[in-house]
C-alpha cells in the first residue's frame, strides 16, 4: 500500500503523486493540510536514537 501525504498546492506533491499514478498505483491520498498530524503521526517520522 502507498500512502501519500498530499498538498494540493505544491508542485512537488502533485509531480510525486502524478508518477505514483502513471506508475500504475492507486495510493492512498492525505491532503495532512485537511486532515492535520496526530502525535503518533509524527513521531514516526523520527524514530528515537538508540
Amino acid at each position: 500500500m502507498i500512502v501519500i501525504y498530499h498538498n494540493p498546492d505544491c508542485g512537488t506533491s502533485r509531480n510525486v503523486l502524478n508518477v505514483i499514478q502513471a506508475a500504475g498505483y492507486t495510493p492512498t491520498i492525505i491532503d495532512y493540510q485537511q486532515e492535520g498530524w496526530t502525535k503518533a503521526q509524527l513521531q514516526g517520522f523520527f524514530p528515537q536514537q538508540i
